[in-house]
């Protein structure tokens, strides 16, 4: 049905896709839909598993989607499309408001991809490989694997998806601790987990619950403490909350000015019966468009100030989850601070570790088996721990964003270099253009990305195409 590896040197493709989650394999699949057969696709992941990524790799059967079934269709012109995928290979009762698992999630995405390949009408190869290294051209780009091999492309999408988080840079912790886990998605997890005690997670977000669920699932009998800048967890969402029309997105150009919009349409809902989630989940049509008006400098307070309350309203859990985590609460299993710390002081038997109180000013101490990194993935692309966007950065082939939260990138997604020069051939697409957009990461989102760059693409690649026939023929007749 499809090459699962080529290992000849020098091939040459249409469009390479460098990252084969979600945002990578959805793009593969709609270019596909949309392919002549001129139009030839390489796909390279250098995770074992495909059209997974970190999200929906996970085997855990608790780690359920944050989003309902009806809205979460890799196809924006077919909302019903994972509904009715759901409803057909796992459960014929799944309702529009269900929250499945992201593991059957995960499924239903290289089921999406496997379909477009089945009828593709186009050439497409997956690669099983690590992309190192990029050489640009004229009009094509060089892509150098870590093996060796050497991909030619005549456009390239960089659809690399969420990093691992930054390691933690906390006093009197060594390089190399034995009771302490950098990244909660590590192979190495497993082993690290105690079976009673007390385990600390710096962070208290969707990683944080997410590892919660799954110490729980591993027997971990112990105390869980959560530790934060602010102490807030993420909210939940509520079975069958109403979803009302945005009506006034126009704020004053500043970050406080939008804070007054949202809560007075906060209390409209209210008036209505329908409650602040509806008027949360109202504002996502709006948010690109709101983002890009603020002033950097807005931008930057509201990162400052705003985020993280808004984070935790935004990006909600599961109902089934968000009482999960009341229990836990309220029988003393999980405990939730709001400070920072300021030391870390490992020995044979567990981790001391000291923070300062957020409210009260205090310093505190609490003993724990094992502190977990849970911070999220991290954004600046001058800390992600890859060879790609290292070579990438070395070449001035990209740039940041203003705000460090990714690739700095054109409104079609086209990479930003150095010089602030759109290029046209490198492209990025999903979370790291969240400096430019913000509301990039969930699957509503990226599917609009995917279908209008995959248009783009096949679009420039017709007129490629066209050009080289025009050409040839010009030649004949001369």
């Amino acid at each position: 049905m499809y090459s699962a590896h080529d290992t000849s040197i020098n091939s040459r493709f249409s469009v390479a896709i460098v990252g084969g989650g979600f945002s990578g394999a959805t793009l593969a699949a709609h270019l596909l839909q949309l392919a002549g057969p001129s139009l030839s696709i390489v796909l390279i992941e250098r995770a074992p598993f495909r059209a997974r990524g970190i999200a929906y790799a996970t085997q855990e059967s608790r780690h359920l989607l944050n989003v309902p079934a009806s809205n979460m269709s890799a196809f924006a012109d077919d909302p019903q499309h994972f509904l009715s995928w759901a409803r057909s290979n796992f459960d014929s009762g799944v309702q529009n408001g269900d929250f499945l698992s992201r593991r059957l999630y995960g499924q239903y995405v290289e089921s999406v991809l496997d379909t477009a390949i089945s009828r593709r009408r186009g050439e497409f190869q997956w690669r099983h490989g690590e992309v190192v290294g990029l050489r640009t051209q004229t009009g094509t780009t060089e892509l150098v694997l870590r093996n060796g091999d050497k991909i030619l492309a005549a456009a390239v999408v960089l659809a690399l998806g969420n990093f691992p988080p930054a390691d933690l840079r906390l006093p009197g912790k060594a390089a190399h601790s034995e009771r302490y886990l950098s990244d909660p998605w590590s192979p190495v997890a497993p082993e690290k987990t105690p079976v009673d005690g007390e385990v600390l997670l710096v962070g208290s977000g969707l990683t944080s619950v997410d590892t919660l669920l799954t110490l729980r699932a591993r027997g971990f009998r112990g105390r869980i403490h959560m530790l934060s800048r602010h102490g807030l967890l993420p909210q939940s969402h509520l079975p069958d909350s109403g979803y009302s029309t945005f009506k006034n997105f126009a704020s004053s150009g500043t970050a406080i000015g939008l804070l007054r919009v949202v809560r007075a349409q906060v209390r409209e809902a209210e008036l209505r019966g329908e409650g602040w989630r509806s008027a949360v989940d109202s504002l996502r049509t709006a948010t690109q468009g709101i983002w890009q008006t603020l002033p950097r400098i807005e931008q930057e307070r509201f990162l400052r100030h705003l985020r993280a309350y808004w984070e935790v309203h935004r990006h909600r859990v599961a109902p089934e989850i968000g009482k999960v985590l009341k229990h836990q609460l309220l029988g003393g299993q999980l405990r939730v601070h709001a400070g920072r710390i300021v030391e870390y002081r490992e020995n044979t038997n567990n981790v001391l570790v000291t923070f300062n109180e957020r409210h009260r000013g205090t310093r505190r101490q609490m003993t724990v088996d094992l502190v977990v990194n849970c911070t999220g993935p991290v954004s600046d692309i001058r800390k992600a721990n890859t060879r790609m966007l290292g070579d990438c950065l070395r070449q001035g082939l990209v740039r940041p964003d203003a705000l460090s939260l990714g690739i700095d990138s054109a409104h079609d997604g086209a990479v930003i270099n150095a010089n602030g020069i759109a290029s046209e051939c490198l492209y990025t697409v999903g979370p790291l253009r969240k400096g430019n957009l913000w509301e990039t990461i969930a699957v509503p989102e990226i599917r609009a990305q995917v279908a209008d760059l995959a248009s783009m693409l096949v679009n420039k690649h017709r007129s490629r195409q066209n050009f080289t026939t025009l050409m040839t023929e010009t030649v004949r007749y001369v």
